[in-house]
């Protein structure tokens, strides 16, 4: 399979996922996204398996001075196509090396030049393997924002979110008699783009620091600034402003999936069984419970059931601090205090990424300061608020 196979093979895929999104189709979507990732697995073997060929061909005709590639990093390499540049384990030095330099004010050298990325609004596009890293550090402290459904589709992104059963549903019936045609209510939702940025202001004794140093600082801004953001906006973002993500826990509030508890008391046994009943039953395998860490251990690990055992066991394997009914129960930074959401992003909450993250820098000669504008375009929505229970305070 050449790259053109592969490409037209990839689009006809996506074309399909999007359809059975405009749907309503979710489950079938899901299905269907790993399709892609099967494709994309396939695809990238191939790569690596032609590099290894192509790397015992030359074997003989390179000199070792040359750079050949050597049999472990050909073993360990992973590829990833961007935008016209394959970032191999070979070449991520390559291009941190060609971003940071640029973003810094340093010198260049050719083939440094030849690897710098831009944006459409010329900002310099951070390489994939570091926006991936960026994106990884994120959704580990902010594990719902990590949890949820992501795409990445230019300009407006409309699905349909199911309302209800308006008739039809499933029933008994007699021997010949005639089956309800059943009606679905849908409202669609169009998932926009936010602008979301954060300005950097650093000192030039700081640019001075080695590519590597300033590489990391700059992941770890972003990380805490913008991470910080998204992380929240995904349970209380607010829509009117046009400049948050749809928060969860408003939705939930609205479309009456919510339990509450007494906000100077404590989360109940019943309290919680209640919230599971409310959670649609498509939705239980793969759900998680978020709630902020003060929350989960003033709160939930204190719940007893009837015969005064504790219903909270710590376990740290299984991508959460502990687990409730068989539940990961997840430490999220980005949930309000006393506020619980149960239930499966994956299946319910929506992120498209618009553009990538971007660097844009300014000087301030009087103040001998460089400033570094982190910016993307992304926005969040929720698909299927049946996914979800929100517990929260009675105010």
């Amino acid at each position: 399979m050449n790259k053109e196979q592969y490409q037209e093979q990839r689009n006809e895929l996506i074309k399909e996922v999007e359809n059975l999104i405009a749907e309503g189709k979710f489950e079938d979507s899901q299905v269907k996204m790993e399709e892609v990732k099967a494709l994309d697995n396939k695809f990238e073997n191939v790569q690596r398996e032609m590099a290894n060929l192509n790397a015992l061909k030359e074997q003989e005709l390179v000199s070792l001075e040359n750079k050949s590639i050597k049999k472990n990093e050909l073993e360990n390499m992973k590829q990833i196509e961007t935008t016209g540049v394959k970032e191999t384990v070979e070449n991520k030095v390559l291009l941190e090396n060609a971003f940071a330099k640029s973003v810094m004010g340093q010198e260049l050298t050719s083939q440094e030049m030849d690897n710098v990325t831009y944006a459409e609004d010329n900002g310099l596009m951070i390489p994939t393997t570091s926006m991936n890293e960026i994106i990884g550090l994120v959704s580990e402290e902010y594990p719902f924002f990590g949890d949820a459904h992501k795409m990445n589709v230019r300009g407006y992104l409309t699905i349909k979110r199911h309302k209800a059963i308006k008739s039809g549903d499933a029933k008994g019936y007699k021997e010949k008699e005639e089956v309800e045609v059943e009606e679905n209510d849908f409202v669609e939702v169009v998932v926009k783009g936010v602008e979301v940025a954060k300005l950097i202001e650093v000192s030039f004794k700081l640019e001075s620091m080695t590519v590597p140093e300033f590489m990391d600082y700059l992941k770890k801004e972003l990380v805490e600034r913008i991470g910080a953001v998204v992380g929240k906006w995904v349970f209380t973002g607010d829509t009117t402003t046009d400049k948050e993500f749809e928060g969860v826990v408003k939705v939930l509030e609205t479309a009456g999936q919510t339990v509450k508890y007494p906000a100077s008391g404590d989360v109940s046994y019943e309290t919680l069984t209640g919230a599971m009943a409310k959670l649609a039953s498509q939705f239980q395998t793969g759900s998680g419970i978020y709630a902020n860490n003060a929350t989960i251990w003033n709160k939930l690990a204190n719940v007893q059931d009837k015969n005064g055992r504790p219903i909270f066991i710590p376990d740290a394997t299984s991508g959460g601090v502990g687990r409730i009914f068989g539940l990961t129960v997840k430490s999220d930074g980005g949930a309000p205090d006393g506020v619980i959401v149960v239930g499966k992003p994956s299946a319910g909450y929506v992120i498209n990424t618009n553009k990538g993250l971007s660097v844009d820098t300014d000087k301030n000669l009087k103040k001998r300061t460089t400033e570094f504008l982190g910016h993307a375009i992304m926005d969040g929505k929720v698909k299927d608020e049946r996914a979800f229970v929100a517990i929260i305070p009675e105010v």
